[in-house]
């Protein structure tokens, strides 16, 4: 018979290769992940799509509020008057092809929108019900945690606390009012 010491099991578990260690991997992080490749196989069918960068903001941001009436109006202008075609500084194809995108994509961008807003609500409201219901567990233990018999809820109790973060406002002084018969007398 062999004696193993506590020494070569420690041993033989640094040992052991990493490529070993298999995180769990769960549900909601599946559908996570499946949702986030759905989501950019969108972004890639979008036509020209750009991300956001620094080096344009500031043009984007200068320019994004002229309306797209006016860019209809100058659109209808350069086409119809050889004058303005000369120039070459505004290309007709591409403003056309902007206006139909920005009315096509509009209505997508709302779902969007709403659909970040709505999932942001989900998680902050299921948060919010798992953690009032915490804190009327923690309620329940204080009260439960006074009895000398229940060691083992009070640790809890002390633990919940440590966790919670939450610490006692201090008192607030006021300020002191002189005694009655005015300020004291120098």
């Amino acid at each position: 018979m062999t004696h193993t010491s506590l020494r070569d099991v420690q041993q033989t578990a640094t040992d052991a290769p990493a490529a070993d260690i298999t995180p769990t991997i769960t549900h909601y992080q599946n559908l996570a992940t499946q949702l986030s490749v759905a989501v950019t196989g969108l972004i890639a069918q979008i036509p020209r799509f750009e991300s956001t960068h620094p080096a344009i903001a500031g043009f984007v941001k200068a320019n994004k509020q002229i309306p797209p009436d006016f860019i209809a109006t100058v659109l209808a202008a350069v086409e119809t008057n050889p004058e303005l075609q000369k120039v070459e500084k505004f290309d007709v194809t591409e403003a056309r092809d902007t206006l139909q995108f920005l009315e096509a994509f509009r209505p997508l961008v709302d779902q969007v929108d709403a659909l970040a807003r709505d999932l942001k609500f989900t998680m902050d409201a299921r948060k919010a019900k798992v953690a009032a219901d915490g804190l009327q567990i923690y309620a329940i233990a204080k009260g439960i945690a006074r009895d000398p018999n229940s060691a083992m809820v009070a640790a809890h109790v002390r633990n919940m606390k440590r966790d919670l973060g939450r610490s006692r406002p201090k008192a607030r002084t006021t300020a002191t009012t002189p005694p009655p018969g005015g300020p004291p007398q120098l």
